[in-house]
């Protein structure tokens, strides 16, 4: 009697169980993927997309370009919950936005609904904050002036940023705040356009005043006493100019807050061995003039918007008269306004 044999195992089984069991393989492939990217535990080397982070950006210039990791070199951001409570604080220093790509990470807060404000610039002892561990809408940023009120030099860059109400939980985000700046830097020329008398720095004294030294989290300028911005320099100057030739001045730079249509913001040049007024002006309303002259993605800048954007201002005054008091010519940025009835100050 022949032995018996185990079954035989033909071409087309062979192919199905390989079917089968590489089947089997993708299946638990896929899990495992699926697990390591979901997994409670990162490190440097994952290339799973993880956290919470707000993405910042400081586009909001005069030149439309990404300026974030040239100027916003370390921030601090404040957590409010959905009704404004303040929860935590979270601060980052320079070499840690460069680390991760200009971004902050949130973590370790409840599941929830939550209100974001980003400030940039307030380790410096020009500026000092109040509320900064209160409910939303009693956070106050204010300059730290002089016994006298005045403010002598030259402000560190200040800014500001805020993300609304957004849910947060362990799932991965990325959300972008745009920053603002609200420092701007003044060089202003007062060059007499007869030339024949020379002056001297010491001859003249200006300065700025305006009740813009307070902002609340909101970004918004608070009313409050008036601060005196002072020059953090003062110096002679030589212009050459096109219709005039070479002509003599003097330039002073002086560093303020931010600017805004509505609130008023004066600029005044005075005689220092009298202390008799030159010109008492707007700040706004004169350099506010060619706001409207800038576009933006072929949208015309409103007034504010140029103000906002605008962070440097070179302000040519040529002037006559014998108190100079009338101004022929009035030059910001590169925009020339010519006075034809010599507007007086």
């Amino acid at each position: 009697m022949p032995a018996r044999s185990g079954p035989v195992v033909g071409n087309a089984s062979k192919r199905c169980i390989a079917r089968r069991l590489f089947r089997c393989c993708v299946a638990l492939l896929c899990v495992l993927l699926a697990s390591s990217c979901s997994s409670w535990v990162y490190d440097d080397n994952d290339d799973c997309p993880y956290g919470f982070w707000l993405d910042l950006h400081y586009t909001y210039n005069i030149l439309d370009v990404e300026a974030a990791p040239e100027y916003v070199k370390d921030v601090s951001v404040f957590v409010y919950d959905s009704v404004g409570s303040y929860v935590t604080r979270i601060d980052a220093n320079q070499a840690t936005l460069k680390a991760f790509g200009h971004r902050v990470r949130v973590e370790g807060l409840p599941e929830g609904d939550y209100q974001f404000v980003v400030w940039s610039g307030l380790g410096n002892e020009e500026y000092a904050v109040t509320g900064d561990m209160l409910p939303l809408e009693q956070f106050r940023l204010s300059l730290a002036r002089q016994p006298n009120g005045e403010v002598p030099g030259l402000l560190p860059d200040l800014f500001h940023g805020s993300l609304p109400t957004v849910h947060y939980d362990n799932a991965y985000a990325v959300h972008d705040v745009q920053m603002m700046k609200n420092t701007n830097q003044l060089a202003c020329l007062i060059v007499p356009l007869d030339d024949s008398e020379e002056l001297l720095p010491d001859d003249y004294t200006m300065k700025v005043v305006s009740a813009n030294s307070t902002m609340d989290a909101h970004n918004r300028l608070v009313s409050g006493e008036a601060v005196v911005y002072r020059p953090y320099a003062q110096d002679t100057v030589v212009v050459e100019d096109a219709d005039y030739g070479l002509l003599h001045g003097i330039k002073f730079g002086i560093s303020t807050l931010r600017l805004t249509e509505d609130t008023d913001c004066r600029l005044i040049l005075e005689k220092s061995d009298t202390g008799e007024t030159v010109f008492n002006i707007s700040l706004p309303e004169y350099i506010g003039m060619i706001g409207s002259l800038y576009t933006n993605m072929g949208r015309q800048l409103s007034v504010q918007e140029y103000l906002d954007r605008q962070d440097f201002y070179t302000i040519v005054f040529f002037l006559s008269g014998a108190n100079l008091d009338q101004l022929l010519q009035l030059q910001v940025n590169s925009w020339r306004l010519r006075a034809y009835n010599h507007l007086k100050l």
